[in-house]
């Protein structure tokens, strides 16, 4: 009697054989120092649009890195002139457990493409040495089966509004009209469904509103002191030979050229050391002034001040 039974289904099948490599596949690196398990790798799934034109046999695992805190995977398509990168995986170690599923992100331009990786027992990677480790189509080419082709869609809508780009809207979506703006679905059986954009104006399909911050309309110049303009509202300003009339920004500016003044700064900076001195000498004719004043007083009291008796002079003969 046998002593234990294997359920050889799926995922278990897988563990013992190249799937999803290639049988003939070698699962080396380039070096020959690393070697992808069975049980590592255990089903692969990968939508890749028809329209890319890409044959399914030249996909393959271009590189695995092995890290203390997991892997990465980046499977790749050998093309005729070069190899170009299609789509990568991170596992993470610690959260990791038997037969998880894990996805692959497309890489530029196959962004918009996700497929899927299950990852099994980690123990033999385990007995690998850890690096980047790189291969070729021969070494880790990809079954077929696992690549599909599928049609291409629309994956999200992205609202580009001056230099903002909004970020990608996917599920369902509502085109909602705005002010003036009419959307009608056009659905014609053997054509394609279509919408049509009509911008109508005053037809007021959503009703007209003064937004917060708007400016008030405010009444334009119908004349200056009493003069209106002509038929097509045009006021001239006419210049004389001292007058004249140059434009500005929003406006007009009026230049006098007879009675500009003629004396630039250095006239100004001597005429202005002139009156310095003169005020200078103000002050001194000022001092001589109260000198000459308190000199006068003392006059007045010694010598005009003195009075003589009332007694004729005496005349000798």
């Amino acid at each position: 009697m046998p002593l234990s039974q294997w359920n050889v289904e799926w995922l278990n099948h897988n563990s013992q054989r190249n799937y999803p490599l290639a049988a003939e596949g070698t699962a080396r690196d380039l070096t020959g120092s690393f070697k992808i398990p069975e049980d590592f790798l255990l089903e692969l799934d990968l939508p890749i649009h028809a329209s890319m034109d890409m044959e399914p046999g030249r996909f393959f695992i271009r590189t695995i890195g092995v890290f203390p805190t997991g892997f990465s995977l980046t499977l790749s398509y050998s093309g005729a002139e070069s190899i170009v990168d299609v789509a990568t995986a991170l596992i993470p170690r610690s959260s990791h457990s038997r037969n998880v599923t894990y996805a692959m992100g497309g890489i530029a331009p196959f962004d918009d493409t996700v497929g899927k990786v299950v990852i099994g027992r980690l123990d033999a990677i385990d007995k690998q040495p850890a690096g980047v480790w790189e291969f070729d189509l021969a070494a880790t080419r990809i079954e077929p089966d696992a690549i599909r082709p599928i049609i291409r869609g629309v994956q999200a809508i992205v609202v580009v509004s001056g230099s903002e780009i909004s970020e990608r809207l996917q599920g369902d979506i509502e085109i909602v009209p705005g002010i003036n703006m009419q959307i009608t679905p056009v659905l014609v059986e053997g054509q394609d469904p279509k919408l049509i954009f009509s911008a109508i104006s005053g037809e007021g399909t959503i009703a007209a509103c003064v937004c917060e911050g708007d400016e008030t309309e405010t009444p334009c110049i119908q004349k200056i002191n009493g003069v209106t303009p002509t038929t097509t509202g045009e006021i001239n300003f006419v210049g004389d030979d001292c007058i004249e009339i140059v434009q500005t920004i929003n406006g007009l500016k009026l230049i006098d050229n007879c009675c500009a003044p003629c004396c630039g700064c250095e006239e100004l900076e001597a005429i202005t050391r002139d009156l310095e001195r003169f005020n200078q000498q103000r002050v001194t004719l000022e001092r001589f002034v109260d000198l000459l004043q308190i000199s006068g007083n003392e006059f007045s009291l010694t010598v005009l001040g003195a009075r003589l008796g009332d007694r004729g002079c005496i005349t000798c003969e």
